[in-house]
């Protein structure tokens, strides 16, 4: 696989969990209420969104996975990532972030978010480690 697109949507894939975890901690540190987040936050987790998922799912079958909890790894890294493109174009049709009132504005949320956007930020990390070894046979 040569494609710019094989050799960039896991990459791309980084930027979700690196925005997200900036923004849990701005949460933690500010107590930023999630109805100021900007429409520009959505715009972008959507277009990358749209750009990494289809990747996951059509070049599934060139990651060499070690185990059951690699792919349920890999599993609920497509599942959020398409869930964060159907909340963000939620918040945008609709125009209102109230979807996110779901998610508690607590302090321990935040916490526990900051630790599973570093978690799956370093999976997709040893992903692309992976994905691009073996991608270059």
């Amino acid at each position: 696989m040569n494609s710019f697109y094989f050799k960039t949507y896991a990459r791309a894939c980084l930027f979700p969990y690196i925005g997200g975890t900036i923004s849990q901690i701005l949460r933690l540190i500010y107590d930023v209420n999630n109805d100021l987040m900007p429409k520009e936050v959505s715009w972008i987790v959507i277009v990358l969104g749209l750009y990494v998922t289809p990747g996951l799912i059509i070049f599934v079958n060139k990651i060499s996975f070690k185990n059951i909890w690699d792919k349920m790894a890999y599993g609920l890294l497509t599942f959020q990532l398409v869930g964060a493109v159907l909340v963000h174009s939620y918040i945008l049709l609709k125009g209102s972030s109230i979807v996110l009132h779901a998610f508690p504005h607590r302090y321990w949320y935040s916490f526990i978010a900051v630790v599973y956007f570093l978690t799956m930020g370093l999976y997709v990390l040893c992903l692309n480690k992976r994905l691009y070894r073996t991608g270059k046979k």
